[in-house]
């Protein structure tokens, strides 16, 4: 909940033997984003031991040999997002169930797109295979077909070890209809983050940019002249008390403007009827759509209990 983990980075032939699997901790920017099953996600959606792929602040203070040079991440997507995202599927080039062993060779929507050689992972009895809207089982796996794979400990057993692979097309339409779900209702709970830009503190108006890192089918729950709820958090996102620690107030203005690292380019400008401490420029709010129904978030999510 605090957006922060551990990372264990891929092993190289640039990364000396001794410092192999070493632990890099990290933290979510504020408006650092995540992508899972190839929709946005929250860092609590990705089940621990995922491979990632990463965007991350290099921190020139950090050192020559780059101990913690990479800790402030902009961006995490696990291997699922990674290809979808690049339009690439694994080609499966052989299969041998008897020994778990998967041939595959990563190609894109062009022929030239194709890896140079292909990769062998792991399968075993653990893996869950999808096909369809229904669960397949490794037998339905044959040379020949392109799938998506999610992996894991990717440092310790080469290319690393299959959890899920998806068959088909529709398969991967689900597990990201599914999962883009559980964001929108993640959402709702918690209000879409954004940073405020200005304050006129003689007419009570504030003006706010969005985050990227949302669906943006919820912009629409945000029309023109609809009511907002505000409330105050911390650069890990949390909030204090979203019942009664926020104002509420008309939109003013919408517009879109352009998208820097991080941010989604969606501003706003609303009128709160009272100005809180935490309104003030370059401080983080949730703003809650007054289409959705306020609740509180479980208590050890709060930064304020009583």
């Amino acid at each position: 909940m605090n957006r922060t983990g551990v990372l264990r980075q891929d092993r190289t032939d640039a990364i000396p033997r001794a410092k192999w699997d070493h632990a890099l901790p990290f933290t979510m920017l504020p408006f650092g984003s995540l992508s899972y099953h190839g929709a946005t996600a929250e860092l609590r959606d990705i089940p621990l031991g995922t491979h990632l792929h990463g965007q991350f602040y290099f921190d020139e203070k950090a050192g020559k040999d780059g101990k913690g040079a990479f800790t402030k991440v902009l961006r995490l997507e696990d291997d699922f997002s990674f290809s979808a995202r690049q339009k690439r599927l694994w080609r499966i080039e052989a299969f041998d169930l008897e020994n778990g062993k998967l041939t595959a060779i990563g190609a894109g929507p062009e022929e030239h797109a194709a890896d140079a050689k292909p990769a062998i992972f792991e399968v075993n009895a653990a893996t869950r295979v999808w096909k369809g809207r229904a669960i397949g089982t490794l037998n339905d796996l044959a040379a020949g077909q392109a799938v998506l794979l999610d992996l894991t400990i990717c440092t310790l057993a080469g290319p690393g070890r299959c959890t899920d692979i998806w068959l088909d097309a529709e398969s991967r339409e689900v597990a990201t209809a599914q999962q883009l779900e559980v964001h929108r209702q993640f959402q709702r709970e918690h209000g879409l983050a954004g940073w405020v830009d200005e304050v006129d503190n003689q007419t009570n108006i504030m003006t706010v940019t969005l985050f990227a890192g949302f669906d943006p089918s919820l912009a629409e729950d945000y029309p023109l002249g609809s009511i907002v709820a505000a409330a105050v958090a911390e650069e890990t996102l949390r909030t204090y008390e979203q019942i009664g620690d926020v104002m509420k107030g008309p939109i003013l203005d919408l517009k879109r403007v352009p998208a820097a690292p991080g941010s989604s380019g969606l501003r706003l400008t609303f009128k709160p009827g009272t100005l809180l401490e935490g309104y003030r420029p370059r401080r983080i709010l949730r703003l809650f759509s007054g289409k959705w129904r306020m609740q509180n978030v479980p208590r050890e999510e709060r930064l304020l209990v009583f």
